[in-house]
């Protein structure tokens, strides 16, 4: 029997953590929202609309890392 799943984040540079969620379009949102505290001063540091794009991007990659080792973990 596998162990429970530990609940997986990704985290911003300025601290905060995201949860992984299942859902892509939710998860999306959710970053989407988080980026738009930065470019808001809701969030520090503030950014640029390029430096959103690049947070942003940051912030996929990590996804896209976590969901490579959880399927890692899942195969073995």
């Amino acid at each position: 029997m596998k162990e429970p799943t530990t609940l997986k984040k990704i985290r911003c540079e300025c601290g905060d953590e995201i949860l992984l969620l299942p859902d892509y379009k939710e998860m999306g949102r959710a970053i989407e929202d988080h980026v738009k505290m930065h470019l808001q001063n809701l969030r520090s540091p503030s950014c640029t609309l390029p430096e959103a794009q690049q947070l942003k991007d940051k912030l996929i990659a990590q996804v896209f890392s976590l969901a490579s080792q959880i399927e890692e973990e899942e195969d073995k």
